[in-house]
């Protein structure tokens, strides 16, 4: 398989490689697209409109004061994610 990437997109890639989070290109396509693929059948698939207005506004929280503790914040997400995995 060849696939061509914009130039934005390898520079991500390979910051990520240097930030020791992926160990080689094809690693951190093959988690991205895992996450992806999960995203998608959760129902979770965004537009990089949503995703940046979504971050715009969480930036505008932080300046503002509006935080909570990061282990709150994480135990919400793992709930929120046994909610989406076992409805009813």
């Amino acid at each position: 398989m060849h696939i061509t990437l914009r130039p934005e997109v390898e520079k991500a890639i390979e910051n990520e490689i240097k930030s020791g989070r992926s160990t080689g290109p094809s690693e951190f396509l093959d988690k991205a697209i895992y996450h992806y693929l999960v995203a998608r059948d959760l129902g979770e698939e965004y537009s990089r409109e949503f995703i940046d207005a979504k971050i715009a506004r969480g930036l505008a929280q932080v300046e503002s004061g509006e935080m909570i503790d990061a282990d709150e914040f994480f135990e919400q997400l793992r709930l929120r994610g046994e909610e989406l995995r076992h409805p009813g």
